[in-house]
């Protein structure tokens, strides 16, 4: 067990890579009296076609999210009184790209929610007529997202700008893709992703971590898991154009909603390169369309934008997008207000310095909530990048690196979606 001090955040935390390929990350919390217990895969809906010891593999979309339901289901309600007669609180998410099980409990003694989260995690016991029952949970599920305007309208947005890239797909999957799933492609797809070398465990504890460490260990080695290799996403290589320059559809809203999303090359070489870029954008805009503007209140006084408007930037090693998002009446609004605004340079060295101090100071807070601390914690590294570092990474952007970042975008490719008031309204 490696014992690793961040002298900066004055965060201790202990990792430990068990003989079964587990990977264990204990976070030393003594000030607190709760504990957080986080177990994950970096397989979600992004995750569908993967390679495996030589052989390719294609699970329908939705399938991590279905994946998801049946460990929870095999276990029936027993699982969630099981953790409650512990004092524990279970949950899971499925996302794009992990999906995480975890609990959370106050108080010291947490080996029997702890033993509670490995067992059920690491036992997929389901029948036929199991996995055709829970298509029409899933199905309800996603149906009842749909008739969220923020979810249709972000479904409708990577539909438009996606060709092949599986953010195409609603995370939960589709009708035809959830009914197309059977037994033996869950139990495919639970083989290939769900081996402990292939998983991550992380614990924000007041507890001594060298306990938790022995409880995993134990735990561990009462199981046998085959010798596995880690699973490989391949998805298809995505065009650089959109499938859609405008699109259009109606819904029960009482204004008019629009979004402009710019679609990137992603020519990262790195997940930290990634990282590091998105965070230059991200700084960048945060100067042209937030407070910090100064015509950003004029904004809101003439009631071109309210609290809805805002933007969004995701940088990774296989996707790179900005979105930006309105609600008004006007369908010419958004696009003049961000092409004017990009126009200008209103990044000073004081700025940035003032906008780093900010951001900073948020990712100090995050410590001292131990759910959102740990779940960042998981997500980063199930991701390829270390918690600790990447704040680090952020202290060290230059107002060079910024504009160079900038200056390397290719503005060429975009959407424009509009999701409008039903005629009736």
């Amino acid at each position: 067990m490696d014992k690793i001090y961040q002298e900066y955040y004055d965060e201790t935390y202990y990792t430990e890579t068990l003989d079964n390929g587990l990977k264990v990350t204990v976070i030393h919390k003594p000030e607190f009296n709760s504990t957080v217990c986080a177990f994950g895969t970096p397989y979600g809906a992004l995750n569908i076609n993967q390679k495996y010891n030589g052989k390719v593999y294609h699970f329908h979309p939705g399938i991590a999210h279905f994946l998801e339901h049946k460990l929870f289901e095999a276990h029936g309600d027993d699982i969630m009184n099981a953790f409650s007669s512990m004092g524990a609180s279970v949950n899971a998410f499925t996302s794009y790209r992990e999906t995480v099980y975890y609990f959370s409990k106050t108080g010291k003694d947490i080996k029997k929610p702890l033993n509670l989260l490995l067992d059920f995690v690491q036992d997929l016991n389901i029948s036929e007529e199991s996995v055709e029952k829970e298509k029409g949970i899933i199905f309800q599920e996603i149906s009842m997202y749909g008739q969220m305007p923020d979810s249709r309208l972000l479904n409708e947005t990577y539909a438009s700008i996606y060709h092949k890239y599986p953010y195409k797909y609603d995370i939960g999957g589709d009708k035809e893709s959830i009914y197309a799933i059977t037994k033996e492609e869950l139990e495919e797809c639970y083989r290939i992703n769900y081996h402990p070398s292939n998983m991550l465990l992380v614990v924000s504890t007041p507890e001594d971590p060298k306990k938790i460490i022995k409880i995993v260990r134990e735990n561990q080695a009462k199981k046998d898991f085959r010798s596995r290799r880690i699973p490989k996403t391949c998805n298809d290589e995505e065009p650089d154009e959109v499938v859609h320059k405008t699109h259009r559809f109606h819904m029960n809203v009482n204004t008019d909603r629009h979004l402009l999303i710019y679609k990137f090359r992603p020519d990262f070489k790195s997940v930290n390169e990634a990282f590091t870029k998105e965070w230059c954008i991200r700084i960048l805009m945060e100067a042209h369309f937030s407070s910090l503007n100064p015509q950003y209140q004029k904004w809101l006084d003439d009631k071109i934008i309210n609290d809805y408007f805002g933007y969004e930037v995701e940088f990774d090693t296989d996707c790179a997008n900005l979105m930006f998002y309105i609600e008004n009446d006007d369908p010419k609004i958004l696009k003049k207000l961000v092409r004017d605004t990009l126009k200008k340079d209103l990044l000073t060295q004081e700025l940035l310095d003032q906008i780093k101090r900010r951001y900073i100071g948020t990712s100090f807070q995050v410590f001292n909530d131990i759910e959102s601390f740990n779940n960042g914690y998981i997500r980063d590294s199930l991701s390829g990048l270390d918690f600790f570092e990447a704040l680090k990474a952020l202290q060290n952007i230059s107002l060079d690196d910024i504009r160079k970042t900038y200056s390397e975008l290719d503005f060429t490719h975009y959407s424009y979606i509009s999701l409008l008031k039903n005629s009736k309204n």
